[in-house]
């Protein structure tokens, strides 16, 4: 990915290099007026073609320093939004947890409510059957809402 980037980059900064090296006419039209152009001017009109002097040359180690240096700075960007990435993810991971410790610790209190309130309170169970909670088993249920209570709602 990060070749395909760096070679985009190359391939713009040569596709446009040309237009900044263009020639340059200058003619003076039949006002008096002296015109500097990159397009030719009119048939009619002669022209001076000024010709623009070649870039410097540039040093190929200088320009591969500088080339590593935009490397490595788009490397650090790269990591920066990676390291910002993950920190959203977990932040959002911390939220979902703590919505659910929230919802556990509701549930946990109603039912404890519900076995406090309701001692001859009847259950179905999962063949359909309607059975009573005996005042051992009722105790118990009890005592693990208050556990659960104790773990999720501090």
């Amino acid at each position: 990915m990060q070749f395909v980037r760096y070679n985009g980059v190359f391939l713009c900064l040569f596709l446009f290099t040309p237009l900044a090296h263009a020639d340059i006419y200058k003619w003076v039209d039949e006002h008096g007026q002296t015109h500097f152009s990159q397009l030719p001017p009119p048939v009619d009109q002669p022209a001076k073609i000024i010709k623009k002097p070649p870039p410097p040359a540039t040093d190929p180690e200088a320009a591969q320093q500088e080339l590593d240096a935009l490397i490595k700075q788009q490397e650090k960007a790269d990591e920066l939004e990676a390291e910002r990435e993950k920190q959203q993810r977990l932040e959002a991971e911390k939220a979902k947890r703590a919505e659910q410790r929230q919802q556990n610790c509701r549930t946990a209190q109603h039912n404890l409510q519900q076995y406090k309130n309701n001692p001859g309170r009847r259950f179905i169970d999962s063949e359909g059957n309607v059975t009573r909670l005996g005042e051992e088993k009722r105790q118990e249920m009890i005592k693990q809402s208050q556990q659960a209570i104790d773990q999720f709602c501090n």
